[in-house]
């Protein structure tokens, strides 16, 4: 659906839905781990599509999909075991015993474990789901971080040290992670599904776990539950990616074939789920300003109906030809329909939903889902066609991605007890299925008897009013604990990797930049031609079109947003299905969005179909029909989905910070995101608007194009000059700057609807863009102060010592074009808890500002920028995005050696030096919203 405003992003989930995979019930930020010696070769067993399976004489089992055109290495370590496990009365012990695995082993003590998972990988994650828990890597293909990743993970799964002194702490880490999943109005309907299905048992208990329960658990139980359940024949390694398989399986030998096989406890069975036997079969939740009807069928698992079902989401909501989407959307009985599923060892769920607004038939959206599902026409072999072939597309990138493959193969490990091969056995069935078989399956499923209804209302008035805060307690954090600061450690190991960094940088980009052809088009359009190999063999285009400046296109913010959405949707000959078509067809997309004074437009196909799809775009994008129905839809649905209440805390703090720093009149398309505006100047718009804009202003001069993939350059560029010599337009045009303003700090705390948490939004304004000298050292103070979820310093304090959040986000973001910059935290708080979270960044900007930084944190901090700057360059669709912004500023990319330099010259003194220059808290403006705060019009 259209966004009704380009800035709409300012206000970050105002219009998600969180339809989730509700597999990920539980999702913590965490690490990886590896330990010690050599025993017999692993044995391999079996193969297929060029994945191969090993097993160790212990039983451990490593999955490998090498992959030598990806510019990374995924490292998941599975075990088999997650919340199901978790004895009776004691929910939730997976899940904290995967918080605390990242607290050191016998080997690699404390802090160090988490200093060396930061220093070897370029991300660190893990999950506890009902059957499993997953520790999961994203690694340079540099055998020394690859061979240290293995090392940690084997001490992760036979040398863990579990400290109770780090239980209270990470029990309230996770009770913040449990308030933030239920605040998730999607989250609470399933818990309240799941408990219908099977009580407070099995599926019905939350992995992430119960807080009375988890504050029961002692350690010699956590200590057994380890033993019992982390062993070598309990657990698969999946690698995806570039590396040495004969390398890494030396590694996997030396440091996993010590590891003694234990005897692992039976696994948790669930009974069978007649869905027919559930009583309660309607479920409420009121939280949040969305409205909508889902409609979710529930059954024991049927292996006959696995693929049918897959199929579902494609052929009910796809657009234009979803069935839903056709009868709920189309008609305007609803904005928006969704189809989502979870097909497990143990059930089969498909999902149906469709988003409404206040002033829909809400009896009438509940009717047309259920007779849409239930007693709609039957698909016919068009359509059928048409989701096999994007379902094979998909199959194909997943392939060419490493992190999507390693996804793939773990999901598959687990819900087929192991056997990750029955992937390619679904994906054959499944294009084996006949219309009629889809039918029929989907019809002997989607019945009255495996349905449940779910109801999503805004929050009632009632939890909207401002509630009476209670004194809060003082927490006792960490630092109280008499936990003794760990000694510096070497800072060599850094030292080396910048210098390897820098050396292989340099090397990247001017190889790279070898095989670039730059120019200008006779009628001034830019250019940037990368004939290259991609990983996932397609070709990527990207035009970008300025025009008109600050005056020529007051209140016209909403016409260019719809203009982008109607441009490529329709053309005097080509209908939105026959777009659809070609695009599956090429297996891509064509998509465009406004893009400040301008649009964007993203083209990408398979490198064997780009011409021709390439072509058939520019004829659509020079001869849009605008249909008059389609304008009528989309802005029906915008207006639709911008009348709701905005009292969700985010929406209120990123609203009341934007309304805080604004500078510019409504009106302006720098003017930040308003409801009530957006709504006026939507209502306002034409069709006729639309077109005006497209002829006054499309096809102008001011506009730029990037393509990369595998083409010839030479007949490219003549097409170029073909299709692009009418593009002339002479309009004037002027980029919108947004030059630097000072604010001086404020602080507000306001009301929101009742959740529990609140949202915090801070921002510094800085005078500094991407060229200033201070910029380099500005970007590792960022990162020292909030990069690492566990060990930054707004880490340190926001979440280990006083669990006061679970996540948060730091940012720095420098203008390219003038000195104007900003600093920004947000973070989910626990609702009453503004005062102390807003004195917590207070203190740590206070210490940044009286002791500086460590030598350390700069080494680690520079080294850490570098390795992803470095790996950014190994990725052809990353260099494609670079390009786009460099034609703009007329650079290449031996440019951003001075950046690589400018970090790596870096010291201790200049990064303290930009944090008394520019670390000010005297400018540091901070929204808190919950429902203790202040009304605010």
């Amino acid at each position: 659906m259209l966004q009704s405003c380009k800035r709409l992003q300012q206000v970050k989930g105002i219009e998600k839905i969180m339809l989730m995979r509700f597999k990920q019930l539980s999702l913590s930020l965490l690490i990886m781990g590896v330990g010690a010696t050599t025993f017999a070769q692993p044995v391999l067993v079996k193969s297929e599509q060029q994945i191969e399976e090993y097993r160790l004489d212990n039983g451990f089992r490593v999955i490998l999909a090498p992959n030598a055109k990806e510019n990374k290495v995924v490292m998941s370590t599975i075990y088999f075991t997650g919340s199901l496990n978790d004895p009776q009365g004691k929910g939730g012990m997976a899940h904290l015993l995967e918080h605390l695995a990242f607290k050191g082993t016998q080997n690699v003590p404390g802090d160090e474990f988490q200093r060396r998972l930061n220093q070897y990988t370029l991300s660190n994650n893990a999950s506890t789901d009902y059957y499993s828990t997953k520790y999961l890597n994203t690694i340079r293909p540099d055998q020394t971080a690859i061979n240290e990743m293995i090392y940690l993970e084997a001490e992760r799964m036979d040398k863990l040290v579990l400290q109770e002194k780090f239980v209270p702490a990470e029990i309230a880490i996770v009770k913040r992670e449990r308030e933030v999943r239920m605040d998730q109005p999607y989250a609470v309907l399933m818990d309240q599904v799941w408990k219908a299905a099977y009580g407070n048992q099995y599926l019905g208990r939350l992995p992430i776990g119960d807080l009375n329960e988890l504050q029961s658990i002692q350690m010699p139980e956590l200590q057994r539950f380890y033993r019992n359940w982390y062993a070598p024949n309990n657990a698969v390694m999946v690698l995806t990616g570039k590396f040495d398989k004969a390398q890494v399986l030396k590694q996997i030998d030396q440091h996993f074939s010590p590891l003694a096989k234990r005897q692992i406890p039976a696994q948790v069975k669930v009974p069978v789920l007649d869905a027919r036997t559930i009583k309660n079969r309607d479920f409420l939740v009121q939280k949040g300003s969305q409205l909508a009807k889902f409609n979710i069928y529930l059954n024991g698992q049927n292996g006959q109906h696995k693929t049918a079902l897959a199929l579902a989401p494609y052929l009910y909501t796809m657009q234009p030809s979803g069935h839903l989407y056709q009868g709920m959307v189309e008609t305007g009985i609803s904005t928006m329909v969704q189809s989502t599923t979870w097909l497990d060892q143990d059930f089969n769920l498909v999902f149906m939903g469709a988003l409404y607004a206040p002033t829909h038939n809400a009896k009438q959206v509940e009717t047309a889902l259920q007779q849409g599902v239930e007693q709609g026409k039957n698909f016919n072999q068009t359509e059928l066609n048409r989701v096999k072939t994007l379902i094979r597309n998909s199959q194909d990138s997943l392939f060419s991605n490493a992190s999507a493959l390693a996804g793939m193969l773990s999901d598959y490990v687990v819900s087929e007890q192991g056997n990750w091969a029955q992937y390619f056995v679904h994906q054959q069935e499944l294009q084996a299925l006949t219309v009629d078989q889809v039918n029929t399956r989907l019809q002997q499923f989607l019945i009255p008897e495996h349905r449940m209804r779910g109801h999503i209302q805004p929050t009632p008035e009632e939890q909207k009013k401002a509630q009476q805060q209670q004194a809060a307690e003082p927490l006792k954090t960490l630092d109280q604990m008499d936990v003794q600061a760990e000694p510096l450690k070497d800072i060599s190991s850094y030292e080396q990797e910048i210098q390897q960094y820098l050396h292989t940088s340099k090397q990247a980009l001017s190889q790279t930049e070898a095989k670039i052809q730059r120019g200008t088009l006779a009628n001034g359009m830019k250019y940037a031609l990368f004939p290259t190999s991609t990983r996932d063999d397609k070709t990527y285009a990207t035009i970008i079109v300025d025009f008109g400046n600050e005056k020529s296109l007051f209140n016209q913010g909403e016409i260019i947003d719809l203009m982008a959405y109607l441009m490529l949707r329709a053309s005097d000959q080509y209908s939105l299905q026959d777009i659809a078509d070609k695009s599956i067809d090429a297996g891509g997309s064509a998509s465009a969005q406004a893009n400040s004074n301008g649009v964007a437009i993203s083209i990408v196909a398979k490198k064997d179909k780009f011409d021709e799809f390439f072509r058939f775009v520019l004829e659509i994008m020079k001869k849009p029909l605008f249909e008059q129905a389609q304008f009528d839809l989309i802005k029906a649905q915008s207006l639709a989905s911008l009348d709701r209440p905005y009292t969700e805390p985010e929406t209120v703090a990123a609203l009341n910070m934007a309304r805080l720093i604004e500078r510019y009149q409504p009106g302006d398309l720098r003017y930040h995101f308003e409801p009530e505006f957006a709504k006026q100047q939507l209502t306002q718009a034409s069709n006729e608007k639309v077109k005006q804009l497209y002829r006054q202003f499309f096809a102008m001069d001011h506009a730029r194009i990037a393509i990369t993939g595998d083409y010839e350059a030479k007949p490219v560029l003549k097409l170029l000059q073909q299709q692009f010599a009418t593009w002339n337009g002479a309009q004037p045009y002027q980029r919108l700057s947004v030059p630097y303003n000072s604010y001086a700090a404020q602080k507000q705390h306001v009301l929101s609807e009742q959740r529990e948490f609140g949202s915090y939004q801070g921002v510094m304004t800085l005078p500094v863009g991407n060229d200033h000298p201070d910029a380099a050292a500005l970007m590792v103070m960022s990162h020292i102060l909030g990069d690492s979820q566990l060990t930054s310093r707004l880490a340190q304090e926001l979440r280990e010592k006083n669990a006061l959040v679970y996540s948060f986000g730091s940012s720095l973001s420098l203008s390219s074009f003038e000195n104007s910059g900003a600093l920004s935290v947000s973070a989910n708080y626990t609702a009453g808890k503004a005062a102390q979270l807003s004195q917590a960044v207070h203190k740590v900007f206070q210490e940044l500002r009286k002791n500086g930084v460590t030598a350390q944190e700069v080494a680690a901090a520079k080294a850490d920028i570098l390795k992803q700057r470095v790996t950014a360059l190994e990725d052809e669709r990353r260099i494609h995005r670079m390009l786009v912004a460099q034609l703009e500023l007329d650079r290449d990319l031996p440019y951003r050696e001075k950046r690589d330099q400018a970090i790596a010259r870096l010291s201790k003194a200049d990064i303290d030096a930009v944090i008394q220059k520019y670390l000010l808290p005297q400018h540091w403006v901070e929204v808190m919203a919950d429902q203790y705060g202040q009304p605010v019009k």
